[in-house]
């Protein structure tokens, strides 16, 4: 679920891009249809961080790499050094 909707908001994202950019290149600076366009990527920007925050909050999303980020326990990070001596 989440990752559908997280999905979505970063093609709104792509597409509020090159809105704005289409919107600067044709208007020459002569309408707010740029800024209003910078105006809801920075939103959805924000949106996707905080569904993307939620996700790992709740559960959802999950980590997924390939090596451990912390060793298991304390005593197999002792163990494994007094092996290396």
């Amino acid at each position: 679920m989440f990752k559908i909707v997280i999905f979505i908001v970063f093609i709104l994202i792509i597409i509020s891009l090159f809105a704005g950019l289409y919107f600067l290149l044709k208007d020459q600076s002569r309408s707010r249809r740029t800024v209003q366009s910078l105006i809801l990527r920075v939103s959805l920007a924000v949106f996707l961080l905080l569904i993307i925050l939620f996700g790992f909050y709740s559960g959802e999303l999950k980590l997924r790499t390939p090596f451990p980020l912390m060793p298991s326990s304390p005593q197999s990070t002792s163990q494994q050094i007094d092996k290396q001596e």
